[in-house]
């Protein structure tokens, strides 16, 4: 494939994948690898699909067929592949809507095609990316510290792997529902963050903290901090012991040089307020 570059333009977001030394990497997104099993059902998408029938010319019906073009607040996807000498292999509109078909048009081209093919979910940028930062078992996790957005901070311990978690401070509170607490002791592990940055892109004073210990011993400290309409995760382990210094290392090879922007239901459990743990007072 004579392919170098792949640059996708949505309403929802836009990003560049380029061929590199290492690979596939996103080059707006501080080359993070991109999965290659993805990138070759864009590649299969466009090379099988079938234009079905020819459609309108019209403009004034694009805006119904979802080809209206991106850089103009429109609704398409534009999907450009470029060559190494810069030159378009792929410059097309698609318009694709739910339960309605897929619709193409050809960049400054009025003529829409229906098509038939299956194509990857272009309009998230995390579907393209590994985004699974702690790969820690969530029943590793012994106790989680969280200072929320909004409310007093606290702790959730549990006694042994996988047992219950348990309020602990500011006191001994009894949840409103074992599974949520539960849900917020292990959210960390479970995390499926819709982008990505270099960590030193985002900044700012942090709107929530959390820390997790495991039980081998290992804390990770996470910073929760607002930066262009999204909420990031920023996350650093420790070693609490001599013994853990190379499992802590391992793990911010992983994730310190990353930003992770969070969706809002990771956000509302990783760092929910306790008052949203406790029962509500008659």
């Amino acid at each position: 494939s004579r392919a170098q570059r792949v640059t996708v333009t949505s309403a929802e977001a836009t990003y560049r994948i380029e061929r590199t030394a290492r690979g596939w990497a996103m080059r707006d997104r501080g080359d993070y690898p991109v999965d290659a099993a993805r990138l070759n059902q864009l590649t299969e998408g466009l090379q099988n699909l079938r234009y079905v029938r020819r459609m309108t010319g019209d403009v004034s019906k694009h805006e119904r067929l979802g080809v209206t073009d991106p850089r103009q607040g429109g609704r398409g996807i534009l999907v450009q592949i470029e060559d190494g000498a810069r030159a378009l292999l792929v410059d097309v509109i698609l318009g694709i809507e739910p339960n309605a078909g897929t619709y193409v048009r050809r960049t400054g081209d009025d003529q829409v095609w229906s098509a038939r093919g299956e194509m990857p979910p272009l309009r998230s940028v995390a579907a393209w990316l590994n985004l699974h930062p702690v790969a820690i078992a969530a029943a590793n996790i012994a106790r989680v510290d969280v200072a929320p957005p909004e409310g007093r901070p606290y702790s959730l311990v549990r006694s042994v792997a996988g047992a219950p978690f348990a309020i602990v401070a500011p006191a001994r509170l009894q949840p409103v529902a074992q599974a949520s607490v539960n849900s917020v002791g292990e959210r960390l592990t479970q995390l499926a963050p819709i982008d990505v940055a270099e960590a030193p892109a985002i900044q700012g004073a942090p709107r929530a903290r959390i820390r997790a210990v495991t039980f081998d011993g290992v804390a990770i400290e996470g910073e929760l901090i607002d930066s262009d309409g999204k909420t990031w995760l920023k996350l650093v382990a420790r070693a609490l012991a001599p013994e853990q210094e190379a499992a802590a290392l391992a793990l911010n090879d992983q994730v310190a040089g990353w930003a992770y922007a969070l969706s809002e239901l990771d956000l509302n459990v990783l760092a929910a307020p306790l008052d949203t743990l406790l029962p509500t007072a008659e």
